[in-house]
């Protein structure tokens, strides 16, 4: 696609790996009808051995960081050569389901207070199969379930690119960019979850076991922004403080549960 041609959507995959969960996530985006859009795909410390097929899609740009720097830093290298009016996410290891990008671009297109949209997130396993899903509700406006949570599933969304550089785009965190980004994104409008599926989520072994460190930096940002948000939405902080208060108690537990039972408590108590 020339650098000029305009798209509705940048769909932006990083990866510090080359395998059949890459291949099935790239076609998963370049099937999708009803919306014109690029796929950034950003290969964060690693170079292809072999000539990939797909890599001769116009729609497709490939860019490289010589080392890696963490998922925060790809993120944003990628995103800064984003040219669609909404960039939206996806892992390298999911799949983008049949008909997302034109639900949540008519989602934005329609809804000009919503800064972001996701929906739901079905878990598969290796092969592909359903295992679960995550326990996220639907609503048209999940800001005040941030304060509590994380609810807005990362490979899932799509948000306004105005929105994103107005607040500085993704911090280079090496865990949590997701929902630092999100928190500051939530002042400037609504956070959307749809009904509708619009991914399929890979669980496997080789995924990180453990949850982030509770006492560590982006942890600290972390809690910065709900404290802050919470102020924007006018909730008091004696509210807000028992909430973080919760948080990082649910932090501590899943720094050190197994995976499995991490998700179980996910799906239970994220409604």
């Amino acid at each position: 696609m020339k650098d000029h041609a305009p798209v509705d959507v940048s769909v932006i995959i990083p990866t510090n790996k080359i395998d059949p969960w890459l291949k099935l996530a790239v076609e998963s985006v370049l099937a999708q009808k009803e919306v014109t859009l690029e796929l950034v795909l950003l290969f964060d410390g690693i170079a292809p051995l072999d000539p990939l097929p797909w890599a001769a899609d116009p729609r497709v740009r490939v860019l490289r960081n010589e080392v890696s720097q963490g998922v925060g830093y790809a993120l944003r290298t990628a995103c800064a050569r984003a040219r669609g009016r909404y960039i939206a996410r996806l892992d390298a290891d999911d799949v983008a389901l049949p008909g997302r990008f034109a639900a949540q671009l008519a989602y934005l297109d329609e809804h000009p207070g919503t800064v972001a949209v996701t929906g739901g997130a079905r878990w598969v396993d290796e092969n592909g199969a359903v295992v679960g899903r995550f326990g996220h509700a639907p609503g048209s406006d999940a800001r005040e379930r941030l304060l509590r949570q994380n609810v807005l599933v990362q490979s899932a969304i799509m948000f306004r690119a105005d929105a994103y550089r107005a607040v500085g785009g993704y911090s280079p965190m090496r865990q949590m960019e997701d929902y630092d980004l999100w928190l500051r994104m939530a002042a400037h409008g609504s956070m959307t979850i749809l009904e509708q599926d619009v991914v399929d989520y890979r669980v496997h072994p080789h995924q990180t076991s453990r949850g982030v460190h509770p006492r560590a930096d982006y942890v600290r940002t972390v809690m910065q922004g709900r404290r802050g948000l919470a102020r924007e939405l006018g909730f008091r902080p004696a509210v807000q403080f028992l909430r973080d208060r919760a948080f990082k108690t649910a932090l501590y537990a899943m720094y050190y549960l197994p995976p499995d039972l991490i998700r179980v408590i996910r799906t239970v108590t994220a409604r």
